[in-house]
């Protein structure tokens, strides 16, 4: 018996490391333009992922020089924003990031982007390689 424990630990741990991580999914990737030119660009998606892959912990996007993950909060009749550093990735639930709640701050968007185009969103977590997402643009309005 005492031989089994040890290489029953060593079926799992090997077990472990062969195991697939769940994909991360990813519905309504979109870019919001700026109203006034020059200010940032705003994004949205909503994503499940694999908890194991931790937190997301930034995002990137070939076509703006600095994306910056951002929460708006509300206190009476004020409303403001925050930087995030990161995003925990919770267990069974889908994390949005939508209009009034987290969102991204695209800075500097290539100015050819035009409504109707794609601008490449990539997530990065603690654990496993970043993930891509084409996200749809849109006017300062919103969807068109």
């Amino acid at each position: 018996m005492k031989r089994l424990v040890p290489i029953m630990a060593a079926l799992l741990a090997l077990q472990a490391c062969n195991a697939q991580p769940t994909p991360v999914t990813a519905a309504s990737p979109s870019v919001r333009l700026p109203a006034v030119p020059g200010r940032p660009a705003a994004g949205y998606f909503e994503l499940d992922a694999d908890p194991g892959q931790g937190a997301l912990t930034s995002v990137s996007a070939p076509q703006a020089h600095r994306v910056e993950m951002h929460e708006t909060m509300s206190a009476g009749n004020m409303t403001s924003m925050r930087p995030l550093d990161r995003v925990a990735v919770p267990a069974g639930q889908r994390l949005v990031f939508a209009p009034g709640g987290r969102h991204l701050m695209l800075y500097d968007l290539n100015p050819a982007i035009r409504p109707g185009g794609e601008v490449t969103l990539v997530l990065h977590f603690e654990h496993g390689p970043p993930v891509t997402l084409s996200a749809r643009v849109e006017s300062a309005g919103g969807p068109e």
